[in-house]
């Protein structure tokens, strides 16, 4: 049997703001401490807390043209 390893992550808006809880492999149960106004800052603290953000893969797609831009503009030689 396979054990489990993955944590499970919620985020849930109310009122009050947006919160995140994560329920760990090992039985423990984690949650900010604090309702955050946006989804982005809540994410930003959860992954503080050991949360892995998923990227579109054209987000990393942009991001390796962009970095490959910079490296073949760093390669030019200035006048």
């Amino acid at each position: 049997m396979l054990e489990e390893r993955r944590n499970h992550w919620t985020f849930e808006n109310s009122q009050a703001g947006w919160a995140w809880t994560v329920s760990r492999a090992d039985g423990s149960r984690e949650a900010s401490t604090q309702a955050f106004k946006t989804l982005k800052e809540c994410a930003d603290d959860a992954i503080q807390h050991g949360y892995v953000a998923w990227r579109a893969e054209e987000e990393r797609r942009r991001d390796l043209v962009l970095g490959v831009k910079k490296a073949l503009k760093r390669d030019v030689p200035q006048d």
